[in-house]
């Protein structure tokens, strides 16, 4: 886990998950553990020269990427930054519940049962992360109003998960998807929509997303458009 930087103003741990705010300002809004022992680190796009020596101090164990919506910082930090990636995310407003099949069937994660279940689907589905890894990193999140997670049966059998993660007045949908014997069968469309559909019961109709090429023709048949460009810098 990172270091907390020193003289900041506030640090808040959620899950493995750490927020930074420095002069009442939010730097980072998430920094993400990932599957191979690094973070993504999602920040405000205020940053400066003495912030990203700290960042490179107490995560030079890691490998670590920064997520911003700004292309130039590689050239304005070349010395901190190598060149990005871009990841395209899509966005969804939507009040109207859709149409699903009623034989397929969900069950919102509400124990440590059901986090342990969905962990091992999870890694099934996305595996180059192992069920612990996503079990450890979830854990606490049952039970509390910012996430939710999903797990779909179909014919009894569990086939599929997906995630909720809400903030900023948008849920954004994360770990969508279906085992692989599943796939092509229209699972990935109908298990997408019951986790909008959740959301719209609830009041919450904007949504965020990023996609794959696979799952990007489900979500642009369901109205999502390109809202937003954002650029992963590796930290040297």
């Amino acid at each position: 886990m990172l270091k907390f930087i020193e003289n900041l103003y506030e640090v808040r741990t959620l899950r493995k998950n750490v927020c930074y705010v420095k002069n009442s300002v939010m730097y980072f809004k998430w920094a993400f553990p990932t599957g191979k022992g690094g973070f993504n680190l999602t920040y405000t796009d205020m940053l400066d020269k003495k912030l990203l020596k700290e960042i490179l101090a107490e995560t030079k164990n890691y490998k670590t990427v920064l997520t911003s919506s700004l292309r130039y910082l590689d050239k304005k930090y070349p010395e901190f930054l190598e060149k990005p990636e871009e990841t395209i995310i899509y966005g969804l407003v939507q009040t109207t519940p859709f149409s699903v099949n009623e034989q397929f069937v969900y069950k919102l994660v509400q124990s440590k049962e059901d986090l342990l279940l969905w962990g091992q689907l999870a890694s099934q589905v996305y595996t180059d992360y192992d069920a612990d890894f996503i079990f450890e990193s979830f854990k606490t999140d049952i039970r509390k109003k910012y996430a939710s997670y999903f797990i779909f049966y179909e014919k009894g059998k569990p086939v599929g998960v997906s995630q909720v993660i809400r903030g900023a007045g948008y849920s954004a949908v994360y770990w969508v998807g279906v085992l692989e014997q599943y796939r092509k069968k229209g699972f990935g469309t109908e298990l997408t929509k019951c986790t909008l559909n959740y959301e719209i019961k609830h009041k919450r109709c904007r949504f965020l997303l990023s996609a794959t090429e696979v799952g990007l023709k489900i979500y642009q048949k369901l109205g999502f458009k390109a809202s937003e460009t954002l650029y992963e810098y590796p930290l040297r």
